[in-house]
């Protein structure tokens, strides 16, 4: 089972597609879901509303928009523990994400065969992360080639262990920016860990523990403009895929 936790704010077209992608491809007994609504506007808590009575959906809806990326992300795992319990996996994801059939099951044996070395894997490559050009075997069933080692999971989606999170968690609320995001910061304190447990106070990468992404990717990411609508860094570089909204 996997604790999912997706982050809301507006984009009602993106919202629509996140939901309705990840409830028709994914089995409904391998997954709870906790949507943390940011503050949205009518038409996109609308569409969150239909889903807030599925047996396995919880919404945390903020009249005000937050803003802070760690806290609605620490919020959304808090409550999904308290929801539902603990499943095996926790998973973080946006509203601008639309995921492909087996996505999960895929993303979830490949962190369950590689546990003791990668401790965190993305369903898609972040633009702005450098990534080492060697996939870590062995090949997971499936189509998945492996796992490619990169600086940072950060952005779109990341998959763990709830032992992970408990070691290196929660989200620095402080953190923002390219580079700078709590997702990025939550990497480099796994990356650079002296052994299990977690302890970062003396890095040293070669004693640490890697994050990757899943080949070829299992998600698309469609949201490529700012909230100034304006095209956002690094949407050139993302790939169409037909018959998905890109906003």
């Amino acid at each position: 089972m996997t604790n999912i936790v997706l982050l809301v704010r507006d984009r009602p077209r993106l919202t629509e597609q996140a939901l309705r992608t990840l409830f028709q491809n994914t089995p409904k007994d391998q997954f709870t879901l906790t949507i943390c609504d940011d503050g949205s506007w009518p038409e996109t808590a609308e569409i969150i509303r239909r889903y807030a009575n599925y047996e396995n959906v919880e919404v945390v809806t903020f009249r005000k928009s937050v803003g802070i990326v760690g806290f609605l992300r620490n919020v959304g795992a808090a409550t999904s523990e308290r929801v539902f319990g603990r499943g095996e996996y926790l998973y973080h994801g946006d509203n601008d994400v639309a995921v492909f059939p087996g996505w999960l099951a895929q993303m979830t044996a490949s962190l369950n065969l590689l546990h003791e070395e990668v401790k965190l894997v993305g369903g898609y490559r972040h633009p702005f992360h450098g990534l080492t050009g060697n996939l870590i075997e062995p090949r997971i069933p499936g189509s998945c080639r492996g796992i490619e080692p990169t600086d940072a999971v950060a952005g779109y989606s990341h998959l763990m262990r709830w032992s992970t999170w408990d070691a290196f968690g929660p989200y620095d609320q402080h953190a923002k920016g390219v580079c700078q995001s709590e997702d990025y910061s939550f990497c480099q304190r796994i990356i650079n860990a002296r052994g299990v447990g977690g302890s970062y106070e003396h890095p040293n990468p070669l004693l640490g523990y890697k994050v990757g992404y899943i080949h070829p990717p299992v998600i698309a990411v469609c949201g490529v403009t700012n909230t100034e609508n304006k095209p956002a860094i690094g949407s050139d570089q993302i790939p169409r895929v037909p018959g998905l909204v890109y906003v």
